[in-house]
């Protein structure tokens, strides 16, 4: 369900983003935020950066890696498993 929110502009254009609206997305002092008019509308959007994505993306693999007992060890030696599959697979259509 979308809830609306009313805001009032400042004389400076300044416009505050309800405090509950902030949280549900994540909005801090610093974010970023694109905004765009399309016809007569303003649409405000949450600036997704690269870098914190990557990051977030990277705790969780840790995270699920670490649930699953996966250890580096462990996930190079399935990686080589596997690269010596394809390669014996490769090189047995090719040689043999």
């Amino acid at each position: 369900m979308i809830e609306m929110k009313l805001v009032s502009v400042t004389r400076k254009g300044q416009v505050t983003i309800p405090e509950d609206v902030r949280k549900k997305l994540g909005i801090k002092e610093g974010s970023k935020l694109l905004v765009e008019s399309v016809d007569k509308e303003l649409v405000v959007m949450k600036k997704v950066e690269i870098v914190e994505s990557l990051e977030e993306l990277q705790r969780y693999c840790q995270r699920l890696a670490k649930e699953k007992g996966l250890t580096p060890e462990k996930i190079n030696r399935a990686i080589e498993e596997v690269r010596e599959k394809i390669w014996k697979e490769k090189y047995e259509k090719h040689h043999g």
